[in-house]
Order: C-alpha cells, then sequence, then structure tokens
C-alpha cells in the first residue's frame, strides 16, 4: 500500500470502448476556456464561520478598549464622586485645655449626595452627623461636632465622608495640642531615662552635681530653661538634667519655664593679684536663632477671642516658651506666655480671651517677645497693628408657633440672631416613618418671622417639627396631631 491506494498490475488496466479522447472533443474551442474562467469557485462553510469568529472577537476589543478609556479604569464602571473636605475650626496646631468643650466645624461638597459625615481623633471614629433627607440644592454640607480632650498631648483631627454610593473621603488632618490650665500648680509630663546622668543643682555644667539618674527610669519633667536645654524634673527635689538624656513621652510644649534661683559653684580662691574686671559682652544670636514676626490677628467665639498668627522667618525650627501681648483691645494689654512649636519657616496660632467681648472695630497692637528674652536673627519685626471687624451675628433660627387647621399645619419661625441671607429653609413634620415638608427661598432679618401655611398632615399623634436651612437641622419642637 502506497498512500492507502492498492496496486494494480500493469496486464490488469482496462480501457472502455469509447476512444480517449472523446470526452475532449471541445478541448480546443474558445468557450472551453470562457467557461473554465468565468465560473466562481464554491466558497466552503467554515469561511463564513472565520469571518463571524473574527467580527465577534473584533467587536468584544472595541468594547473592552471603550469601557477602559471612558471609565478611567473605575472597576464599577462608573464615574467616583468628587469631593472636597474642609475643616474650618479647630485651626493647624491650635492649643485646647483639657476637659473644656470646643467646636469642630466642617464643610463639605461632592457630586453626589453625602449620607454620612464621621468624626475622627488619632484615626478613630468617635462620633457622626447624618445628613437631612432630601439633600441640599448645592450639595454643600455644613456640619459641627462638640468634642473636648480627657488628657494632654498632641491629637489629629479628620472628618471623612462617605456618598450615596459609598465612596469616601478622608480630610486632612488637623493637628492640635491639648493642654492642661496651670493655675497653681505647675504642667507636667512623663520621660524616660536614656542613659546614666548627673543631676544638677542648676541649668548647666558649672553647677553642683547633686544626685544620678539611671537609664531607663522613669521622670516627671515639671520645668524648662527657655532654650529648653535643660529640664527641671520632680526626682531629687528639683534637679536639673540635659535635655538630651531624657526621651520624652509628651510635648515638651506643654511644660513651663522655669528661671533658675541657684547661684553656680565658683572655683575656690587662689593666691596672686586679681585681674582686672572687664565688661561682659552682650549675647548676641547664634547660628540657629529664630526671627518672629506677627502676621495675622483675627476675632473668633463672637469676640470673646482673638487669635494671633506668629511666623518663624528664620529657617531654624524653634520649640519653647514664647510671649506675645497686645494693646488695643480690652482694659490694658494682654499678655501671656505659649509653649509652642514653628517649624522653620512656618506659622503658629495663639489665643487670648477678650473679656468683655470685642463688639466694635478695634486695632490690635501685637509684639511678640516683648521683653527680648529670646536671640532672634532679626530683633526689628517683632511688632504689628492689625485692624479687628467684630464677628457678624450668625442667624438664630427659632420655632415661635405650630397651628393644626382642617386645611393642613401652619408653622411661624423666627430669627433671632443676625441676618439670614437667601438661602433654602425647609419645615419637615413627622409621624413615625411618616413626613411632609414644605420649602421656600428666603431672606430673614433679625427678629423677623415667616409662616409656612397648609403644610399636609403626615398623620396623627405625637409629631416633630424640624425647620432646617440649607439642609442644616436649625430648629425643632414637638407636636400633638389630632385625629
Amino acid at each position: 500500500m502506497i498512500g492507502g491506494r492498492g496496486e494494480v498490475a500493469e496486464e490488469d488496466w482496462e480501457y472502455e470502448d469509447e476512444p480517449y479522447e472523446d470526452d475532449y472533443d471541445d478541448y480546443g474551442d474558445d468557450d472551453y476556456y470562457d467557461d473554465y474562467y468565468d465560473s466562481s469557485p464554491a466558497r466552503q462553510p467554515m469561511f463564513y464561520v472565520f469571518i463571524a469568529l473574527a467580527a465577534i472577537v473584533g467587536g468584544i476589543f472595541i468594547f473592552l478598549l471603550y469601557s477602559l478609556v471612558a471609565g478611567n479604569g473605575d472597576e464599577d464602571g462608573k464615574t467616583a464622586a468628587d469631593f472636597k473636605v474642609v475643616i474650618d475650626q479647630p485651626i493647624a496646631n491650635e492649643r485646647i485645655e483639657v476637659g473644656k468643650d470646643f467646636t469642630i466645624a466642617v464643610r463639605a461638597t461632592a457630586t453626589e449626595a453625602i449620607t454620612l459625615i464621621e468624626l475622627q481623633v488619632n484615626g478613630e471614629p468617635v462620633d457622626q452627623y447624618v445628613p437631612k433627607s432630601p439633600p441640599p440644592s448645592d450639595l454643600i454640607y455644613a456640619a459641627t461636632f462638640s468634642w473636648h480632650f480627657n488628657s494632654k498631648g498632641e491629637y489629629k483631627i479628620a472628618v471623612k465622608v462617605t456618598s450615596e454610593t459609598g465612596a469616601t473621603k478622608l480630610s486632612d488632618t488637623v493637628s492640635v495640642t491639648a493642654f492642661e490650665g496651670v493655675g497653681d500648680r505647675p504642667v507636667s509630663i512623663t520621660g524616660k531615662v536614656v542613659a546614666t546622668v548627673s543631676m544638677r543643682a542648676g541649668p548647666g555644667e558649672s553647677y553642683e552635681a547633686v544626685g544620678r539618674l539611671n537609664a531607663g527610669q522613669q521622670v516627671k519633667v515639671i520645668g524648662k530653661t527657655r532654650d529648653s536645654e535643660w529640664l527641671l524634673v520632680e526626682e531629687g527635689g528639683q534637679r536639673w538634667v540635659p535635655r538630651t538624656a531624657i526621651e520624652l513621652q509628651e510635648s515638651l510644649a506643654l511644660v513651663p519655664i522655669k528661671e533658675p534661683t541657684p547661684v553656680p559653684a565658683t572655683p575656690s580662691p587662689t593666691t596672686g593679684a586679681s585681674p582686672s574686671p572687664s565688661p561682659s559682652p552682650s549675647p548676641t544670636a547664634g547660628p540657629n536663632a529664630p526671627d518672629f514676626a506677627p502676621t495675622n490677628a483675627v476675632l473668633a467665639n463672637g469676640g470673646a477671642r482673638l487669635r494671633v498668627t506668629v511666623a518663624n522667618l528664620s529657617t531654624n525650627a524653634f520649640n519653647g516658651s514664647l510671649v506675645v501681648s497686645v494693646a488695643g483691645v480690652g482694659p490694658g494689654t494682654l499678655t501671656q506666655a505659649f509653649g509652642i512649636q514653628i517649624p522653620a519657616n512656618g506659622n503658629a496660632v495663639v489665643e487670648f480671651e477678650v473679656d468683655p467681648p470685642v463688639t466694635t472695630q478695634k486695632t490690635a497692637q501685637v509684639k511678640v517677645d516683648p521683653d527680648n528674652a529670646i536671640k532672634e536673627a532679626n530683633e526689628d519685626n517683632n511688632a504689628a497693628s492689625f485692624g479687628l471687624q467684630p464677628p457678624l451675628e450668625q442667624p438664630e433660627i427659632v420655632i415661635t408657633g405650630a397651628q393644626v387647621t382642617p386645611s393642613g399645619i401652619n408653622v411661624t419661625i423666627k430669627n433671632n440672631g443676625g441676618t439670614l441671607t437667601s438661602s433654602t429653609v425647609t419645615v419637615r413634620i413627622k409621624v413615625g416613618n411618616a413626613e411632609t415638608a414644605q420649602t421656600q427661598e428666603l431672606a430673614l432679618a433679625k427678629n423677623q418671622s415667616v409662616t409656612f401655611a397648609n403644610i399636609a398632615r403626615p398623620g396623627t399623634g405625637a409629631a416633630t417639627i424640624e425647620v432646617s436651612v440649607g439642609g442644616q437641622v436649625m430648629a425643632s419642637a414637638g407636636l400633638t396631631i389630632p385625629p
């Protein structure tokens, strides 16, 4: 067998009776060639299958490419929500007294409705606010939280918002310092000794050694020098040790400056002629000196608080106590020492309590380090004046009346505070899970009232009335709707 065919002997070949060339009588005719070349070859079914598969693969490729470009790689195939979240209050590096409530004010905007605003302290959720429905027409949300710290230290505040599709956005963190009011006792922090060190009677190597601290020992720091190079510890009856020997477990900004009272030890007198006294040169600013300048002053909290911004124009950071004085705001001059940290070319904000609050225009005359206790690179830019405008009184919306009539419910609201500019005001009445609402675009001057008339009844029984401005609930009251 060759190629699957059987061999046949030549003597077994047979031919038909017809002449061999009879089947090719037309071989030489022109029509023979025309018929051969004009006829189209028959296409096999697999050819059409191939064409169909190629079209399908091409369509899938185009679809995937379009999805990648149009969807920007979003796994859900939807455009991600665009958020903007800002913490207006407190400001960065603000000092907040332990145990006292303070306000955290937040603004958030998004391209879709926000369903949750969560407050975080040091990365942990501590409170939340659920915006009311429907969302504000401009999708701008405002929320305030009241919070306090139970212990001193550094804290990081952030806010996380969640939209109706589950998208989230975390704000930038705002770092603040919680401090204990000094009162009649010093503020103290804890530390650990990193190497065996001698305690001294004063802040310097020239003072007498009066004890020793061992590596790993826990100490309580109750004071520091102005340059923070020496620390006063409670051990041994209040002794001084170098700053480099202590690993602090809290911020040194919480510790007050202590002036040394001991006199450094003097060498034993020697015989011979006494040298002639010569005047000591005045201290000059070292290469690591800061450069302070007041750059702003504004009123807050209804004029009861003054915030002063201090800039460090030097390339050297500062960490220590800084005295700031302000004249022209209230009776006398406000003077206070602040334990602050100001980075190189950075800023810090200090606050004064103003009593009585400022209600008229004033000019604040601010001086930083008024006694020149800290040697600076430039001592000529420590004073500046700033015009103060009393803060605008905020609107205060209250519900002054609610009347049930046969045609509906009439609710009267009043503005007891500052002017309310044109805003979206909604009065909502709830009975269980049922509710009705009426919305108006209006502006209210101080002491002005307006009535929302004929609001439909959501049901009968105990009801709650809520008044919101721009999506933020401003007032609420109870109401009984008779059958």
